[in-house]
């Protein structure tokens, strides 16, 4: 197996971290190879006299657009040589020497502009060059100078694989993959060569199956890119011989199917079931589900001679989204991997992309720098981008400025390869060099599949209303397989009869398989096994208990406020500490409340893991799980080096990226229903730029796919007079998806309801997504403060507190979070003892039974509904259906709202309206 040479691969080892490199700008490339054993291409242009270049030249410079863009392009590589370096005639051969090796340099770093990758580009046509062509013009424009192996450059990176190295800033790690791209043999192995046309007769024919029994169901079939068939065949093969034992594959719709029945061997059975309509769970799971080329799927494969464990990632609609739940899921797979003594890196994850939406959406740049974040590694991700060469009906010149729909991996310093789709042999070239980079140095590889699309957008969709010059190019090009057969029986490969022999073999397959899907049923359970197993639904299970000792508390609270020993800290830090040594006698914080909740799970055994931004310290200053020295710097976390913690705790500041990080973080907790995973926004609106995660996994992918979680989702709440943007958390967006017990929404206010709230998270037997309406105002409130006893056995999670008067009530007012304190200083400040305050912890599920336990002893009371959120925001809408039949049962009036009036803001500007409306709020609370 052609690997980085043995001492290369040492260096790279060494010399990462995570997978970035040092940059080391002191050497250049400039070494050449005479030693080739490509095939050389032959063109008429090879024998032109070199004054029919220097015509095109000259006309170039008079007008450059006066000749085709790729004549264009050599040109402007010629004047760059001629910039660098311009021998005169009289130059020593030395000098032509050097010229030479600046032009084989100039060819390696710039050879993908003008290598021929597009497969609607006619050998007779005068689009891209070929390579003898760019060679015979840079050879006429030397005049005898040594071009150092020139043609056999030329057939290496101006053919149908194409390398783009210039990007990247270690020397060392350029030069180790311009050595392994060149170095590459000259065709695959035969047997590889064989296996790949079958895989493309089955691409082909599976499509084409689809297209006679469903002609007018959307697929998103892979006609025009079906060597993605054989070229994701080949990453998991190569992958496998090199070690991976574990692969996790997010993907879009095109070819989704295709890859499904011929790379993971779903039984075509049970896939043509699906796509007929029938429900891809069993009946007994009641829930939507999601179309055809929506589905995840999971199997074991044998590749290489060895069991490989492929998971495919369900998606939504939404393009690129799935990308950092994939990375997630990746990354959850090597910390368990790493935990039990296996390399993490034999887990590798493969994500598919398409041209118009890996250059256009927003989580393609987000993941490709969580890739070389510690926290967030899978230690190189194999990206494969399907170009289309359209975007829906967009053209690449409508929707890119970049030459290439690549051009964000070269931030990172990644390998970037480009194929002609209709070149078989090229594409597994690019899946060896790609697993090998990601092997040898832990960073991205990114192959670009240059095809295009036999069809439209989908199925029904007509593309010669918008591109009717490029159909007709299409419309007349064989397919890849035959292309690719006939090549193979010319050169004594493959028999001339085997691809249609194939054919009619896998035609009568499909056709045997969708009779057989007409009564299939599904047989396999909905619920996730393995790690999900002891989670299973039980509707009969106990709540569980999360009280804990008070001597426990106070050992701990002893642990988390002293500082590590030989630390010299800030004073304002030693306050901080000696609040968590107070605690024990004056009551916890919410920050004491969090820590004991971490602090204890992980004594008992539950990992930890907090995400977001600023969390370690906390945005508002409160958490502060590190203590940095003020004399070096060095940094200690209190709860990482808790005494006797069997469980393992990470706390990450991410970086800006909420929908990658939320993304990347839900798919973590698909993998750890273990672990207590947590994503904080900085504030509650920030989950806005993660909404479709929200919308699209975390809410639905329970109903959609059978994919629980058990994420933690924490969203800083409050009109606090801030602004607009500051203050609303969007709970009411949050309780529109509130259905069918799929989440859990709550808004405690109080430390201790919200420890009992995180360990009932871990401790108890179902797994659900958890919003958590976090506070800003109660972290410092003064009556905001839980004394040990609230934290003890016999004490638990309660979704409504009461403030009870003395009496009867006459008026009941319900709420959440920090207005519930106002309410009841206003009811102290006015002596309205007849009017009880509710506070409404926990949302969803609705509190129907706790409630109507309170309301009970109160006939004939006038309940009302008190938010600070506008009338047409917070959990108003949500509440007043569901908080109506429980009045109905206790013979109670519909309650009436307390908001500020309907706006299309979530919050004023100016501090002073803020207290001034507050007040009147509160104030309209207890009107008659």
């Amino acid at each position: 197996m052609e690997v980085f040479s043995p001492a290369m691969a040492s260096y790279l080892r060494e010399n990462r971290r995570a997978h970035r490199f040092r940059p080391d700008l002191s050497a250049t490339h400039t070494r050449h190879r005479k030693n080739f054993s490509m095939r050389r291409y032959t063109s008429p242009l090879a024998a032109a006299a070199p004054t029919y270049f220097e015509s095109l030249q000259a006309r170039y410079r008079a007008q450059p657009q006066s000749v085709d863009e790729s004549w264009q392009a050599v040109f402007r590589l010629l004047d760059d040589l001629d910039a660098a370096a311009s021998p005169s005639p009289a130059a020593t051969g030395s000098a032509r020497r050097d010229v030479g090796v600046a032009l084989v340099e100039a060819l390696r770093a710039r050879g993908h502009l003008l290598a021929r990758l597009d497969p609607l580009a006619d050998e007779a046509s005068a689009e891209p060059l070929s390579g003898p062509t760019l060679a015979a013009a840079l050879t006429a424009h030397l005049a005898g100078s040594d071009a150092g192996g020139l043609d056999q450059l030329s057939d290496l990176y101006l053919g149908g694989l194409a390398l783009e190295t210039g990007h990247i800033d270690d020397a060392m790690v350029r030069r180790a993959l311009v050595d392994r791209f060149e170095q590459r043999p000259a065709l695959p192995a035969p047997d590889a060569r064989r296996a790949a046309l079958d895989l493309l007769v089955r691409a082909e024919i599976f499509e084409r199956f689809l297209s006679v029994k469903t002609p007018t169901k959307k697929r998103f079939g892979a006609e025009g890119a079906e060597t993605v068939v054989p070229l994701l065949a080949r990453i998991i093969e190569r992958a496998a011989a090199g070690g991976i034992r574990d692969v996790v594959i997010g993907t879009m719709h095109r070819g989704r199917l295709n890859l499904m029945a011929n790379v993971l061997r779903e039984p075509a059975a049970e896939l043509l079931h699906k796509f007929k309509g029938g429900h891809p769970f069993p009946i007994d799971a009641p829930c939507a589900a999601d179309v055809p080329y929506h589905l995840g799927f999971a199997a074991t494969l044998l590749a290489a001679g060895r069991e490989v464990g492929v998971t495919l990632c369900p998606n939504p609609s939404h393009l690129e989204a799935v990308n950092p739940v994939a990375l997630g899921r990746t990354r959850a797979r090597q910390d368990l991997a790493e935990r039990a003594g296996q390399d993490p890196a034999n887990t590798l994850a493969i994500i598919l992309h398409t041209d118009a939406s890996v250059i256009g959406q927003g989580s393609v740049s987000e993941i490709i720098q969580l890739g070389g974040l510690d926290a967030f590694t899978t230690r190189g991700t194999i990206h494969v981008v399907i170009n289309n060469q359209i975007g829906f009906t967009t053209n690449p010149s409508e929707a890119r400025t970049s030459r290439h729909c690549t051009g964000l991996w070269k931030a990172v310093d990644s390998a970037i390869l480009h194929v002609n789709g209709n070149d078989p042999d090229a594409a597994l070239a690019a899946a060896d060099i790609a697993v090998d980079f990601r092997r040898a140095t832990g960073r991205d590889a990114v192959i670009d599949l240059v095809c295009y699309r036999r069809n439209g957008h989908n199925e029904i969709d007509e593309p010669r209303f918008t591109q009717p010059v490029l159909y007709r190019r299409i419309d007349v090009l064989p397919p890849v397989a035959a292309l690719y057969g006939a090549r193979l029986a010319a050169e004594g490969v493959a028999e001339p009869a085997r691809a249609e022999t194939l054919r009619e073999a896998y035609w009568q397959e499909l056709q045997d398989a969708y009779a057989a899907s007409a009564d299939h049923r599904i047989n396999r359970s909905a619920f996730p096994e393995d790690r999900w197993s002891p989670y299973r639904p039980d509707a009969s299970a106990a709540e569980p208990v999360t009280g804990i000792a008070e001597a426990d508390l106070k050992a701990l609270l002893a642990q988390l406020g002293t500082a590590p020993k030989g630390f010299t800290i800030d004073p304002k830090m030693q306050r901080v500490l000696n609040q968590r040594l107070e605690a024990a006698e004056k009551g916890a914080n919410w920050a004491v409340a969090e820590s004991l909740a971490f602090a204890t799970l992980l004594k008992e055994g539950t990992d930890v893991r907090l995400v977001g931004q600023d969390v370690v310290r906390g945005a508002f200053s409160h958490r502060h799980f590190t203590v940095a020295d003020m004399i070096d710097g060095r940094i200690a976390n209190a709860l990482q080096l808790l005494g006797g913690s069997v469980g393992r705790f990470d706390a990450v500041n991410s970086p800006l990226a909420e929908h990658g990080v939320l993304g990347f973080e839900y798919g973590y907790s698909l993998e750890r229903p273990d672990a207590l995973v947590i994503w904080e926004a900085q504030f509650g609106d920030f989950a806005n730029c993660a909404q479709v995660v929200v919308d699209q996994f975390i809410t639905s992918g329970e109903e959609k796919w059978m994919q629980p979680s058990g994420l933690v989702v924490l969203l800083p709440h409050g009109l606090e007079g801030q602004g607009p943007e500051h203050s609303s958390a969007r709970v009411e967006r949050l309780l529109q998806m509130c259905a069918k017990d799929n989440i859990r929404v709550a808004n405690p206010s109080t430390p201790a309801n919200y420890f009992h709230l995180l360990r009932r998270q871990m401790l108890g037997r179902q797994r659900k997504p958890l919003f958590v309406t976090s506070p800003k105002t109660l972290l410092r409130l003064p009556d905001a403060i839980s004394p040990l006893s609230a934290f003890a056995p016999g004490e638990a999670f309660r979704p409504v507190l009461a403030s009870k008067p003395q009496g009867p009530a006459r008026r009941v007012l319900i709420s959440t979070g920090k207005l519930a304190y106002e309410l009841e200083a206003e009811r102290s400040r006015l002596g309205a003892d007849d009017v009880a305050v509710l506070r409404l912890e926990q949302l969803y599920p609705f509190p129907a039974d706790a409630l109507r336990e309170q309301l009970a002893g109160w006939p004939g009371c006038t309940v009302l509904w008190v938010q600070e959120e506008p009338a047409n925001m917070g959990a108003w809408t949500f509440v007043d259906q569901a908080l109506e039949p429980v009045l109905a049962g206790c013979g109670l009036a519909r309650a009436r709202l307390v908001a500020r009036p309907a706006s299309p803001s979530p919050a004023g500007s100016f501090h002073d309206h803020h207290l001034r409306d507050q007040q009147e709020l509160v104030a309209r609370a207890f009107e008659s």
